[in-house]
């Protein structure tokens, strides 16, 4: 492709899940008219995984998860406590399941050209977007939305990464209905900042979940996950016989500052910050912003995200803080917001979507004095 061929109205940098994500709203908004839109798909680098949502109420794709959870298991100060769910459902499902969701409407698209590439930089230039790709071509449309990468200096201060196990065990050891969220037990290798998730899938089968949380710029524990994972089954689970099935790795970065528009150019999904600082989940939050961005699209012809309440990035920066300099603090925050709080609650207040008189009643109940000390340090 080069400067000659026709323009675009808008380019998709990144067919991840940002960008397919985008590329599906676009194409189902009504609002959205004969436009020219191009998807550049590097998603041959994507390596698939697990990915754990929840959603109060239907979720916006016609998609079927591999299992869903209305009870969670939290982990508070005297052990796993039970918490019923009423109005959301914890669901799992895997990431190539949902591309074929969204690939399906996409590649119906007339208006969508699909292009294999990986986009190398993207620079605003008299009134329109130019994207580089790897292989040297240039493409240029009247936008661009730039999932690809945060920009260069961006760095994380935390970074969260993870393995997702699956088992079988030798006996029925699981209960389907019940999700084990955030549970910080089995420090055995004096790691404050990893946690596990346990997901059942069957009494026999479950995908164990094991996460650090770590500097940005630390270098990573020397523990495998493997070994990690086999301790929490047996000692805290009370799991002995069972076998691997298969292993997902993955790294997520946490806290990366919010991207504001430079000009054409939107950042969105992982490298606009858009990832809940605290939890790393985001799954739903991208679908969210996807939504937003079309909408926006279709209603101004030019793509933004809108900013969300300030609050919630000042709710989030002291627990940042507390995992920067004092995970073993974290682990007790965590335990306690989690243990004293209404679980449907909690989840609305994760995707930020209280109200700041449901925020007044969930931080009452929260030990808000520990974030007070995190405010002091620099």
């Amino acid at each position: 492709m080069t400067r000659g061929t026709p323009d675009f109205d808008i380019i998709l940098a990144g067919g991840g899940l940002a960008g397919r994500s985008l590329a599906y709203y676009l194409s189902i908004h009504p609002g959205v008219g004969d436009v020219r839109i191009l998807l550049i798909d590097d998603s041959s680098r994507y390596q698939h995984r697990s990915i754990v949502y929840w959603y109060d109420g239907a979720l916006p794709l016609h998609l079927t998860p591999s299992a869903s959870y209305t009870t969670l298991a939290v982990d508070s100060a005297a052990g796993l406590r039970r918490l019923s769910l009423d109005r959301h459902t914890l669901s799992l499902t895997s990431s190539q399941r949902i591309f074929d969701c969204l690939d399906q409407v996409i590649d119906s698209d007339p208006r969508i050209t699909r292009l294999h590439a990986h986009a190398a930089r993207v620079h605003v230039q008299r009134g329109r977007v130019v994207v580089t790709l790897a292989d040297g071509r240039v493409v240029d449309g009247s936008h661009c939305c730039d999932s690809t990468a945060p920009p260069s200096g961006a760095a994380p201060p935390l970074l969260m990464t993870g393995e997702i196990r699956r088992v079988r065990t030798e006996r029925e050891s699981f209960d389907p209905s019940v999700a084990t969220f955030m549970d910080f037990r089995s420090s055995d290798d004096g790691q404050p900042g990893r946690f596990h998730c346990l997901l059942p899938v069957s009494p026999r089968e479950a995908l164990v979940e094991t996460t650090r949380i770590t500097r940005g710029d630390a270098p990573l524990p020397r523990r495998p996950f493997d070994a990690v994972a086999a301790h929490y089954l047996r000692s805290t689970c009370g799991v002995t016989g069972f076998s691997t099935l298969a292993v997902e790795l993955g790294a997520i970065p946490l806290g990366l500052h919010r991207q504001a528009p430079r000009g054409r150019h939107l950042y969105v999904g992982a490298a606009s910050g858009i990832i809940k600082a605290t939890t790393g989940y985001g799954f739903t939050r991208i679908l969210h912003q996807s939504q937003l961005v079309a909408s926006s699209f279709a209603a101004t012809g030019s793509p933004r995200s809108p900013e969300p309440p300030r609050r919630f990035r000042f709710y989030d920066k002291p627990v940042l803080r507390m995992w920067l300099h004092d995970p073993e603090a974290a682990v007790r925050f965590m335990r306690a917001a989690f243990a004293s709080l209404d679980a449907d609650l909690i989840l609305d207040f994760l995707d930020e979507r209280t109200t700041p008189l449901q925020e007044r009643e969930l931080l009452g109940s929260m030990p808000v004095r520990m974030l007070l000390r995190p405010r002091l340090w620099l």
